[in-house]
Order: structure tokens, then sequence, then C-alpha cells
């Protein structure tokens, strides 16, 4: 026998005796590695559904904002203003154009208002957009309570809210008067009607959005002395069609961009309230991964632990035969490696079995949440798909087999420091 071979014997040895000494006590490791599984696959479901909540609110959000990428005058999101715009929307469309983006370039008009009627008058916010393709669009369109959607070149066509409408109490074909001020202290105001009324579901949009066709919102702008041939815009919403390019297109986009009057955003910019939400949901659901990992980590301990307590002796006489403390240690180690490896093994097939079913029939939480769905400005869907993203497998994986080895650290030392002449007393 070589060298080589001579080195490799003791481990092949130590790893040998330590799946046997694990199965000694069959039940007592049925149960720890059950109770780990099962905690494993509750930790599974639990990030699982964060991750698909906070998708489903982050997807839902970019269609009823600004897209995943946003080109907007420099400054305009700290302060909002209607005569920040950008001038020659025109040829800025056909330089976006030009950088063939894998998504739709969407033009946008917003800006502050007053609304009124013979009733009321009510601040809000017209959203002048592109009536036929635009995202936001096809979210709403589906929230009409009645009338009909705007139609392409709607030069007075105006659309609102559930909540507007009792405010204003405006009804399908009422004249609203929308009132603008500008940047010299002047006021001008245009004569809309009211072609369809939606229900969101969102206080944020039925109490406050007007949509309008583009042509109506940029009579506003005209007004604050922009040049309508040149097709003025107040921002451009760009919606990725693969959200992993986001990085990619938006470093693109600042390059080809004069960033002297002009700033390409991303939506976690445009929402950091959501984001911030988000992150402190994904704390709450890591504590409740911290208090799996505590019943992992005592589960096994015991295990281990009380294995040693109970081979004392057993040790005692290795160490009398020759046995150094080294391989002592290594001894009992091995066996909470070989608990870590099982613990992930079946933590997985359990969690994974959870996390496939639940990302292909999905759990209406609808019935528990009786205040509604709506979060932050965006809403969740009402049934809800685990979702797991590679670095989430990863991460899982290596918390649950870090914290089981890691728990096997106190019993090892405990039984290499067992001396012959007291371990063969007990």
């Amino acid at each position: 026998m070589n060298e080589r071979q001579q080195s490799r014997l003791p481990m092949r040895v130590l790893f040998s005796l330590a799946w046997r000494n694990i199965w000694r006590h069959r039940r007592r490791t049925v149960i720890t590695l059950s109770s780990i599984a099962i905690g494993f696959g509750l930790a599974v479901l639990s990030i699982g559904i964060g991750d698909g909540s906070h998708n489903s609110m982050i997807r839902n959000a970019i269609k009823l904002g600004e897209g995943h990428l946003t080109v907007q005058p420099r400054g305009y999101l700290e302060a909002p203003a209607n005569y920040k715009y950008i001038a020659a929307g025109g040829s800025l469309a056909t330089q976006l154009a030009a950088l063939q983006i894998n998504g739709s370039v969407q033009p946008r008009i917003s800006l502050q208002v007053l609304a009124s009627t013979a009733s009321n008058s009510v601040g809000a916010v017209v959203e002048g957009v592109s009536a036929a393709d635009d995202p936001r669009t096809e979210m709403l369109r589906p929230m009409l309570l009645e009338g009909e959607w705007l139609q392409a070149g709607d030069e007075r066509g105006l659309l609102i809210g559930y909540g507007m409408a009792r405010k204003l109490k405006a009804k399908l074909g009422s004249k609203l008067v929308v009132m603008a001020g500008k940047q010299g202290g002047d006021s001008q105001a245009q004569l809309g009607r009211v072609r369809g009324i939606f229900d969101s579901h969102m206080d944020e949009l039925d109490d406050f959005l007007i949509l309008s066709d583009l042509s109506f919102a940029r009579v506003f702008l005209e007004g604050e002395g922009a040049e309508v041939a040149q097709q003025p815009v107040t921002r451009f919403a760009i919606f990725l069609d693969n959200e992993e390019q986001l990085a990619h297109w938006k470093q693109r986009l600042q390059e080809s961009i004069d960033q002297s009057a002009l700033v390409a955003l991303d939506w976690r910019e445009m929402m950091p309230q959501l984001v911030q939400f988000i992150v402190i949901d994904d704390a709450g659901n890591y504590v409740f991964l911290l208090l799996i990992l505590m019943l992992v980590v005592f589960g096994i301990v015991n295990t281990v632990l009380m294995s040693v307590l109970e081979r004392t002796r057993e040790f005692g006489l290795l160490r009398a035969l020759g046995m150094g403390r080294y391989h002592l240690l290594w001894l009992v180690f091995c066996e909470s490696l070989l608990l870590s490896l099982l613990a992930v093994v079946i933590g997985w097939l359990v969690g994974g079995g959870l996390h496939l079913w639940f990302s292909r029939h999905g759990i209406d939480f609808s019935a528990m949440m009786a205040e509604g769905t709506t979060i932050m400005g965006t809403f969740m869907d009402p049934v809800v798909f685990t979702e797991l993203s590679a670095e989430r497998v990863i991460q899982l994986t290596v918390i649950i087999f870090g914290a089981t080895l890691a728990s096997g650290i106190y019993p090892a030392i405990k039984a290499a420091r067992v001396t012959p002449v007291a371990a063969l007393r007990t």
C-alpha cells in the first residue's frame, strides 16, 4: 500500500464508523432528520411565498407605473412640475428606437392639475398615454366599470377612477374642466368629457388618476412653451421583455442620452417606497428562517451530543488503543457532516416538493386579505405562486448546511477531550 492510499484509508474508515454510529439509534436519527426536513420545508415555502408575492407586486407596479426603465428630465423625480418636459420628444424617440431595445418604449405626459365639475373640484394627475398599446392600458382596461376605452387621437376623452367620479359626481359624458398652473404664475384649462370610469381598487389610482390620450395632455405642454411639432413628452417608459437585461439597457441608455438634461432610472429608483417595503418584509421572512435554524441546530446538537455522552467509555477505549484526539474529533465531526448532508437532501425533497406543487397550483390569499391585496401603490395577485431563484436555492442550502455542520463542533470538541482513564471509569 503506497503513501497516498495510507492517507486515504483513515478518512474512509472514519466516515464508515461515523455512518454506523448515526444509525445506532435509528429512531432518534429519523426523528431528528424528520424535524429538520419539516422545518426546512416550511422555510422554503415561506421564502417561496414571500418571493412570489413580492415579484407579483413588482410586475404589477411596473405595468401600472413607469416601466422597468424611465427616461425623464433630470430633477423631475425629486420635484415634479408641469414645465419640466422633454421638448424634442420625437427625436429622442427615434434615438431610443435606434438602440433596438428588447421591449416597448412608451411616451408619457404627466401633469399635476385641478379637475372640476359643476359639483366639486379635486387635485389630480393627468397621464397622457398611447391609448392603443400602453401596458397601463392592458392593466386597466379589464377594470373598466362603464363606458369605453380611449381611442387613439381622442383630443377630449378622459378616463377617471370610481373614487374621483364619486367625489366630482361625474358620470359618463360629464364635462370635466382640467386646469393646470403655468411656470409664470398663470393658468390654463381644457375641457374634456368622461369616456369611461374604472375601478382598480387602489385609492392612489381611483381617486387621483385621469387618463387621456397624448394629444389632450400635449396641449398643456404647448402652453408651457413646447412646440407640438417636436412631440414633447414628460418621459419615456421602457418595458423590457427580459428583466434580467435591465442593468445592460440602463447602461446603454445612460451612454446614449444627454445626461446633463436627462436621466435614466430603473424601477427601484422610481419606486423607493416599494423597495423599502420588500426589504422589511424580507427581514420578517428571515426572522422565521432564523427560528427554523435554531430548531435545526438544537436538534443536531441533541442527537450528536447524546451520542457522544453515551459512548464516553467507548471513546476512552479507542484512546487507550492509540486513537489520537485529532482522529476522535474528526470521527464525531464526520457524523455531523453526514447528518448535515442528509438534512439538506431530505429537506430539499420536502421543501422542493412543496415548492413545485405551489409553483403550479398557487395559494389563494383573497379570503385571507379582506381589506384587499393593494399595497404601496400596487397590488398583489390574489393567487400567489411560489418562486425561488437559483440564488435563493444556493442561499438556503448554504445556510441550512452551515448551521447543521456548525452544530456538530461542540460535541466533536467534547469527544476529543475524553481521557482514557476517566472514560474507562464511567
